[in-house]
């Protein structure tokens, strides 16, 4: 109400009443053509409704009793001249219709205002979200890229500009990684990618589809992760010398005991044996000689034991198949449980290392199931293919491996065994269902026609 456009249009009311009150002392109440003079009091209208379109239902309300309270005024200086009472009515009238209309316009207008400034406010609320989104889309560290339906980037921060190149924008994704989304996603290891510097880093990639079904894009981060493969590879390197180191140990023990002490103890065996024959002998020496005789191949059956699980010479002389075959066997011997062996496909010799790693993993996998699960049935399956796949299945107590991840069960070490090979172990188990182990290993070696 302070604009001067306000101002005028209460001077432009003062004239219109000024210029009513005029026309009906000229024509003394007369009518027009059989217009009725009070009938100029119409011309109020013009300024409120346009007050009302310009300021709003407040102003046209201001604007409407201003005009309003003119015409009381020269109603009471009319009341002695001869103007017909319908004149009168028709002022009352107008001045009710003038204040109703403004009154709606203004508030209408007013309406349309508010809709106009919210829809302003939303629009610059929205202009700064997508600028801040911008800048956070931009600055990130992290590559960032965008794609379309068909894979084809739309977006790249400067990250992404460094990683996949300046000209990303426009090229298909699977082009310049060898991977689209959704498969650099269902990775279970980082991918290596080499940035436009050339130094190769590694990254998880992960995505976020939003839009419609017809016009839907793919927002793809790539985290990198390029120090934890380091210090994953470096654990995995040094668990593998350590493994190695123990197997060099238990090779070097079992080839002592073997080709020393059980040589020795063969011998004493084989001696006591003969002095238990002695016809020389008195009956209660040669009962004793006879016991310490027993005694003797008992403990070189068990020391043998004891070289087979430190190294079988079965395995590096005859391979995998017929190691596992004999420690199935054994084992079958020494616990009160069922354990079936079977072999699908040709079976050929993949690197001793695979051999030695898929032996001990199925080592391990019968010592869980025999001494922790308590199985009663244990099923051992061996397949060569494309790759070397052996299963462990038995029927024991299980557990979850929600809440026990490999604690107790030594599964974090046959994983990083499997690993430091090339293979890959999946361990599934449900408390009161049993368990099964899963081995994957590469084959690198010769067919065998001879299954063993």
């Amino acid at each position: 109400m302070r604009s001067v456009r306000f101002w005028a249009i209460q001077v432009l009311i003062l004239l219109v009443a000024a210029l009513h009150t005029v026309v009906l002392g000229l024509l003394d109440g007369r009518d027009i053509d059989g217009i009725p003079a009070p009938l100029t009091s119409s011309l109020v209208l013009i300024p409120v409704l346009y007050s009302a379109v310009r300021f709003g239902a407040s102003a046209a309300l201001v604007t409407a009793s201003w005009a309003t309270l003119l015409f009381s005024v020269h109603w009471w200086a009319i009341v002695e001249q001869p103007v017909a009472p319908d004149h009168l009515w028709i002022e009352l009238v107008s001045m009710v219709v003038l204040g109703a209309s403004g009154v709606v316009v203004g508030r209408r207008v007013d309406a349309e205002r508010d809709a106009v400034r919210r829809a302003e406010r939303a629009l610059s609320e929205v202009a700064v979200a997508r600028e801040r989104f911008r800048d956070l889309f931009e600055h990130q560290p992290s590559p960032v890229v965008v794609t379309d339906l068909d894979g084809v980037v739309v977006e790249a921060n400067d990250a992404a500009h460094q990683l996949l190149g300046a000209g990303a924008v426009g090229h298909s994704l699977s082009t310049m990684t060898g991977l689209d989304g959704p498969a650099l996603v269902a990775l279970d290891s980082p991918v290596a990618l080499a940035g436009s510097d050339g130094r190769v880093r590694h990254y998880v990639a992960s995505t976020h589809s939003f839009g419609d079904a017809d016009a839907a894009v793919t927002q793809i981060v790539f985290a990198d992760v390029s120090r934890e493969h380091s210090g994953r590879e470096l654990q995995r390197a040094l668990t593998g010398r350590v493994v190695q180191v123990q197997e060099q140990e238990r090779l070097h023990l079992a080839r002592e005991l073997h080709d020393d002490a059980l040589q020795q103890l063969t011998h004493l065996a084989r001696m006591l044996d003969e002095l238990c024959h002695d016809p020389t002998l008195s009956p209660a020496l040669a009962r004793t000689v006879c016991g310490s005789m027993v005694v003797a191949n008992l403990t070189a059956s068990s020391l043998r034991q004891v070289i087979q699980g430190l190294r079988p010479p079965v395995l590096d002389d005859l391979g995998l198949v017929p190691a596992l075959r004999q420690l199935t066997e054994n084992a079958a011997r020494n616990a009160d449980a069922s354990l079936r062996f079977t072999v699908v496909g040709p079976v050929a010799r993949p690197s001793a290392d695979v051999e030695l790693a898929a032996f001990r993993i199925v080592q391990e996998a019968l010592t869980n199931a025999l001494k922790h699960a308590r199985a009663r049935r244990i099923d051992v399956d061996v397949a060569f293919g494309t790759e070397i796949t052996v299963q462990v299945r038995d029927d024991g107590r299980g557990f979850s491996t929600s809440s026990r991840p490999g604690a107790g069960l030594g599964l974090v070490g046959i994983r990083e065994r499997a690993a430091g090979v090339g293979g890959d172990l999946r361990v599934e188990s449900q408390e009161g269902h049993g368990t099964t182990v899963r081995l994957a290993l590469p084959l690198v070696g010769h067919a065998d026609d001879d299954p063993a």
